[in-house]
């Protein structure tokens, strides 16, 4: 229920991340976030937080052909302690025999 959040997670890291600055306290504050990516994931600053980037260019990844964004992974790893997980709910909805839940966690997990 994004109105009840404390300002504190973030549901997903996609090619444009944004981060309030409490989120990125959390993380350790802006140094301690970027240290953690390569320079090809830069983080530009707003009134109210950072924006993160991965990669130049949205990319489109297969994890079945092997096509993997390290910089979404990167991404990912340094945002995992910030990532909500607590769903009572599955966010995405697939027929039978598909489990809402573990399909709504595989998603988000997919740059871990």
């Amino acid at each position: 229920m994004a109105a009840c959040s404390d300002g504190l997670q973030i549901k997903s890291i996609n090619w444009l991340t944004i981060l309030s600055d409490k989120i990125v306290e959390r993380l350790g504050g802006r140094q301690v976030l970027e240290a953690k990516l390569a320079s090809s994931c830069p983080v530009f600053n707003f009134n109210g937080g950072v924006i993160v980037q991965a990669e130049d260019e949205p990319q489109l990844g297969d994890n079945n052909r092997r096509i993997v964004l390290d910089d979404y992974r990167r991404v990912s790893g340094a945002l995992k302690m910030v990532r909500f997980e607590d769903y009572k709910l599955g966010l995405i909805a697939l027929p039978e025999p598909y489990d809402n839940m573990e399909e709504t966690l595989s998603w988000i997990r997919r740059f871990d």
